[in-house]
């Protein structure tokens, strides 16, 4: 267990998480865009003097308090910290200070990446002090300080005592390009009595600092295929990760199919980086293997040698277990559709399997079959809108949506009015029906299906047992039914809707908000002081007050105001400087007899 953790996170450090899922945005929020404001953070003034101030003053907790700060500012973007350097340093070299003040110092400078502090940090940094050592050194190594090689060489040569600081001096090695490190790197990885994670970290060096010559002993180290011998093997596929010859390549292919899934990882991902054609004798295996980060490493060598034969075996992962793996999946094959030698292989492998059985690649084969246009689909995608599993028939309906086919509206009404008929009745609901109804919804805007107006117009009433989202959507919907025709009986009660955002149970924003659209873009101009009356108690920056602002201007012509800058104070901080306010100064000038200023 303690192997394939290590293991996992060695893949996680170094190779990326997959692409984020393809954006389903609504073009309820679109159409209009209802602008908001840009943030604006601000700092409290004076804090750094402040700091700068803690720092010189006696006592433990003002100093420390001040270092912390320092660091966390740093991270959040406060400017002008880089005259804090200095006073970290005295407080850094003071051998008397409190060794918990001091690491803190430390650590702010690291945060500062106050690369002149370099010589204190080695001079502070040892086998002594292991936390100081945890802070200094990875920055030393990131800063390829040359002063620290022998240090490194030193203690890589002794005994290994403290596994950290061992680990510590290989990383550092490695950061400077120290090849003459590489013979001990070897004895170490080697070394069965060595622990376990200094030997990966040595077999992770020589992957870096050596790309040939280790091809022997790592067979070696392979030889034993045994439960026991695991860490052997993790050791073997980490030492070649530099390697290019066809002996090194042919042990990795052998690597890739152990028994053990971490072995099998490391390997598929050295192979990855070195050719990943080598990938392909061993893909099925890959791919039926019970762990995502083999599986994915197949997925990842189709991506980058696709072919038409390839992606038929790319396809089922739409349907893999593992939603990181179905996403990249997904994902790769959107961007290889963008290859027109392969685009209708894609459309093809997606079409076959939004017709399979499996919910997940069902939903898959929707994202990208819809990202592609494809609007061949659209009867699979209206069948699928009855789907027991809420993902499947959510990316029906945001797919129908997107294509927008005019056959497509009277089925999708129907649907629609059953299922709103069902809510309404009490029936058990469905669920995220409340979001599919809003896709729908949508959806019937889009094309204009103007017999869906007296179902939708059932959405208006508040406190009925529909959705939030969904009685938005059919807000926003209708407005586009009676786009500049104004319905009377209509524009009142989307009137109320507004209104009733400062009732004692008060509206929901996200139907006020579409009310103040559709009212908008009816022309109904007889609800103008409607409107005017509840701008003048909502803030532009609010979604409902800038929907008021955009129909008073579909209706009179009026500007919509400038959006002024959201203030965010950044506050919370150790020793946040009182700041007197204008009034405060006046009434103090006036208490002493003089003008206030």
């Amino acid at each position: 267990m303690f192997l394939a953790a290590w293991a996992a996170l060695l893949i996680a450090a170094e190779f990326p998480s997959p692409a984020a899922a393809i954006e389903t945005e609504w073009v309820m929020y679109r159409d209009p865009i209802l602008k908001t404001a840009p943030i604006e953070t601000r700092f409290p003034p004076k804090l750094v003097d402040c700091w700068l101030e803690a720092l010189a003053m006696p006592g433990r907790e003002m100093k420390r308090g001040a270092a912390a700060a320092i660091a966390e500012a740093q991270r959040r973007g406060l400017p002008g910290l880089d005259a804090a350097v200095a006073p970290l340093m005295e407080v850094l070299k003071d051998s008397q200070e409190d060794r918990i003040v001091r690491l803190t110092a430390a650590r702010a400078l690291v945060a500062l990446d106050a690369r002149r502090a370099a010589p204190l940090l080695l001079q502070c940094a040892g086998p002594a002090d292991l936390d100081m050592a945890e802070v200094a050194e990875p920055a030393l190594a990131r800063w390829a300080y040359a002063p620290m090689r022998e240090r490194w060489l030193e203690r890589l040569e002794g005994a290994v005592g403290f596994s950290r600081l061992h680990v510590l001096a290989i990383r550092g090695l490695a950061a400077l390009d120290a090849k003459e490190s590489t013979p001990r790197l070897l004895q170490l990885a080697e070394d069965r009595f060595v622990p376990v994670s200094v030997r990966l970290e040595a077999a992770g060096g020589l992957g870096k600092l050596q790309d040939s010559g280790l091809a022997a002993a790592a067979r070696k180290l392979a030889r034993d295929k045994s439960a026991q011998a695991v860490a052997d093997r993790l050791v073997a596929a980490r030492m070649l990760a530099g390697h290019r010859q066809p002996e090194a390549e042919s042990l990795l292919v052998e690597l890739a199919v152990d028994k053990q899934p971490s072995v099998r990882a490391i390997a598929l991902e050295t192979l990855l980086a070195i050719n990943p054609s080598l990938i392909f004798p061993i893909l099925q295996e890959t791919l039926a293997c019970g762990d995502a980060n083999v599986r994915q490493s197949g997925a990842k060598a189709i991506v980058a040698r696709p072919s038409p034969e390839s992606l038929a075996s790319l396809r089922p992962m739409l349907d893999d277990r593992h939603p990181g793996v179905r996403r990249y999946a997904c994902e790769s094959l959107l961007a290889l559709a963008g290859d027109a030698s392969l685009r209708e292989t894609v459309l093809a492998e997606g079409r076959r399997m939004l017709h399979a059985d499996g919910w997940r690649g069902q939903e898959q084969a929707a994202l990208l079959l819809v990202a592609l246009g494809d609007k061949t689909i659209t009867d699979r995608l209206l069948a699928l809108l009855d789907a027991s599993r809420p993902e499947v028939h959510v990316a029906a309906a945001w797919g129908l949506c997107q294509l927008a086919v005019p056959s497509t509206a009277e089925p999708i009404f129907g649907v629609l009015a059953r299922k709103t008929e069902s809510c309404l009745a009490g029936q058990p609901l469905q669920e995220r029906l409340d979001e599919q109804l809003a896709l729908l919804a949508q959806a019937i805007g889009r094309m204009r299906y103007s017999p869906a107006d007296a179902v939708l117009r059932k959405y208006i009433p508040k406190g009925s047992p529909l959705g939030e989202t969904s009685r938005a959507a059919a807000l926003w919907t209708l407005g586009h039914l009676h786009a500049g025709q104004p319905d009377e009986a209509l524009a009142v009660a989307l009137g109320q809707r507004l209104l009733d955002l400062f009732a004692v149970e008060p509206e929901s924003e996200l139907v006020g908000r579409m009310a103040a659209v559709s009212l908008g873009r009816m022309k109904a101009a007889q609800m103008l002081p409607t409107l005017r009356s509840v701008f003048k108690n909502l803030t532009l920056d609010c979604g409902a007050g800038y929907a008021c602002a955009w129909a008073i201007w579909q209706l009179t012509g009026e500007e919509i105001p400038p959006l002024a800058p959201r203030i965010v104070m950044e506050n919370g901080w150790f020793l946040t400087p009182i700041v007197e306010s204008a009034n405060e100064a006046a009434s103090g000038a006036l208490q002493e007899g003089k003008p206030p200023k």
